[in-house]
């Protein structure tokens, strides 16, 4: 209950209270003063009475004392005027017996008035000669005690409705800063950090608005230099201090583990591209002018790389860069060795001499294949890098990395699946578990993540890396995250939730932007919420960062279903942390190159230890992927990541 409710509640509980103990007491004290003036009346009429029948000593004379008596009884408010002899026998008596008129019965039941009987001797000398008793009729005084009743109502009422207004409004505007402040509070925990401008003139709130600006301003102060040094210590050590592009050595350590994972790479290009004469330019023309030309490339080779989402592009030694573009088919090479050569084509310097800059490239087509390594297929790119600088034009080249496809059939069978609509049976779906790193396995609820497999016609398991590239090119990637959704829950409803909790399942960006398909899977998700709670979409951070608004309209919509969100890959493109701060979600999953070999690389110990602490002052979890050792996971569980996943926790089945 809201503080201001609380209030007003007790106030009018207590307004009740005064109301009614107030009007019971002033009907109590009109009613004894209505008593007391009964008395005093039939009082003095008895001693009027006594004296004029003393004064005409006509107390032996029955017709005199009841002329007398009637009018007096006929001009008064009268129950009874008697008059008797000491003796006790009665000389006369009249009475009446008239009800209280207009007055409720109820109210005459609840306010009793007695009706006093006084008396007074007559007197003849020395001798008590007779007595008169009267005996006030009660109609007037009960109309009086009535009316005195309602006005004090109405009036107390008035009274207690007017003040109450008043209390409410005054603990509206006094109190309403609390609304705000709660909204601050509101605000803390989804890691937006509003200042509030304008202070409550109460003195407790204002002192209580004034910690809490304070505060806000230290958090986001303290989250911010985290931030900024992580950032920081990363860029010194994976990022390219003149072009800003990942460095050699992260560059080393991305496409090393992207050739180990094939769900991630199963197909691509990996591109070299060098600036013959350089070294000249350099020196001609002074190394200002030389950074300023390999910013120049960077920028010129990110812009063919945005073209290409997941795209990697990274500054080697040198004069020379490089491109990874994912899940791209052996048939658009051409097509992107044509757009990187033109778009390098500013930098050419003419007239062409041995000396003039000039941009070449040297493309390697990747497969997914056993034995697969990083020496491998940059040797390849380098072998095409060569044949393109031999033709004495800005040119490109492309040589195939040692294994040719054995695969022809199976691409082509699921070509033919994709065009007539993916058959939900032919696509399986398996489960790698995710293992809880600081707290206890009931209480973790990040328990698996959904792989996508198809099944070949001879039965065999196709992996994702062999067909998302397809899909991609075909346009059906909606299709196949609209199957692999109805999979999932339809497992979560027919068997409970997968290893006892929540399983990620990623989504693609093709889908995120897909207005149809995003009502359609609010629509689903909103309406088994006992099932949408045990999912947790999962985007990959390059998706997220190309289209940041566009996936944060996206996330706070699926949010309502009670679906919980995730972001993969974390950390694999260059963007600053800071972006985490604008999105709501409750997990990151860190990029298998960092995790990867950590054991022997106190680089990426200190970028995961920096990201987890960011993490948790979001309130967001950390996972790490890729763990396949028992060392691994001890030194990622030493580092506080909250879940771990990889083929030491288990292998997807």
């Amino acid at each position: 209950m809201k503080l201001s409710r609380l209030l007003v509640g007790l106030i009018s509980l207590l307004w009740v209270v005064v109301f009614v103990a107030t009007l019971y007491t002033v009907v109590n004290s009109t009613r004894d003063y209505l008593h007391r003036a009964m008395e005093s009346h039939a009082q003095d009429t008895a001693t009027s009475l006594g004296l004029s029948i003393t004064q005409s000593k006509s107390f032996n004379d029955p017709v005199t004392i009841e002329l007398m008596t009637s009018a007096i009884f006929d001009r008064g408010y009268y129950s009874e005027i008697q008059v008797k002899k000491v003796t006790g026998e009665s000389i006369y008596k009249k009475r009446v017996e008239k009800a209280v008129e207009g007055v409720p019965s109820w109210f005459v039941n609840s306010f009793a008035l007695p009706t006093p009987r006084m008396n007074a001797v007559v007197m003849d000398g020395w001798r008590k000669a007779a007595i008169v008793e009267v005996e006030s009729h009660p109609g007037h005084a009960y109309k009086e005690l009535w009316e005195i009743a309602k006005k004090s109502f109405w009036v107390l009422f008035s009274v207690a409705i007017i003040s109450l207004l008043v209390v409410v409004i005054v603990l509206r505007f006094a109190l309403r800063p609390l609304d705000d402040m709660e909204r601050q509070a509101e605000d803390i925990s989804k890691r937006k950090f509003t200042i509030l401008q304008k202070l409550p003139w109460a003195r407790e709130l204002h002192r209580i608005s004034t910690a809490l600006n304070s505060m806000c301003r230290s958090v986001e102060g303290m989250l911010n230099e985290q931030t900024d040094l992580a950032d920081k210590m990363r860029k010194k050590a994976y990022v390219d201090a003149v072009t800003g592009l990942m460095n050699r050595n992260d560059f080393n350590e991305q496409l090393t583990h992207l050739i180990g994972a094939p769900t991630k790479f199963g197909t691509g290009a990996v591109g070299v591209v060098r600036l013959r004469g350089f070294a000249a330019y350099n020196e001609r023309e002074g190394r200002p002018a030389g950074d300023a030309l390999l910013k120049r490339t960077a920028y010129l080779m990110q812009e063919v790389g945005k073209q290409h989402p997941g795209s990697l592009v990274a500054k080697l030694d040198g004069p020379e860069f490089a491109i990874v573009v994912p899940e791209i088919a052996d048939t658009e090479l051409p097509k992107l060795g044509d757009e990187l050569i033109k778009g390098l084509a500013e930098l050419e310097e003419f007239p062409r001499t041995e000396h003039s800059v000039m941009p070449h490239a040297g493309f390697a087509y990747y497969r997914y294949h056993e034995g697969a390594t990083f020496g491998k297929l940059m040797g390849a790119a380098g072998q095409a890098l060569i044949v393109a600088q031999g033709r004495g034009v800005p040119a490109w080249h492309l040589q195939e990395e040692g294994k040719v496809d054995q695969n022809n059939a199976i691409t082509l069978e699921i070509n033919g699946l994709f065009k007539v609509g993916l058959p939900p049976e032919r696509v399986v779906l398996q489960y790698q578990p995710v293992r809880a790193c600081q707290v206890a396995e009931d209480k973790w609820d990040y328990r698996s993540e959904a792989c996508m497999r198809i099944l070949g016609s001879d039965g065999s398991i196709v992996l994702a890396g062999m067909f998302i590239a397809m899909a991609k090119r075909l346009g059906v990637l909606q299709l196949v995250d609209r199957v692999v959704t109805e999979k999932l829950m339809q497992h979560i409803a027919a068997a409970g939730p997968v290893k006892g909790g929540a399983t990620a399942l990623n989504l693609s960006l093709e889908s995120l932007l897909d207005k149809s398909f995003v009502d359609w899977l609010y629509a689903t998700l909103n309406a088994k919420r006992d099932i949408a709670k045990y999912i947790i979409i999962e985007v990959a951070e390059h998706s997220i960062i190309s289209n940041l608004e566009a996936v944060k309209a996206v996330f706070s919509r699926l949010r309502e279903t009670g679906a919980r969100l995730s972001i993969d890959r974390f950390g694999q493109s260059t963007a600053t942390l800071g972006f985490l701060r604008g999105l709501e979600v409750d997990y990151i999953k860190i990029d298998g190159g960092y995790t990867r070999g950590v054991a022997n690389s106190t680089d990426k110990q200190f970028f995961i230890q920096a990201l987890v602490g960011i993490a948790h002052g979001l309130g967001i979890k950390v996972v790490t992927e890729y763990i396949e050792s028992e060392v691994e996971f001890n030194i990622v569980k030493g580092l506080m990541v909250d879940g771990a996943q990889g083929y030491f926790i288990g292998k997807p089945e």
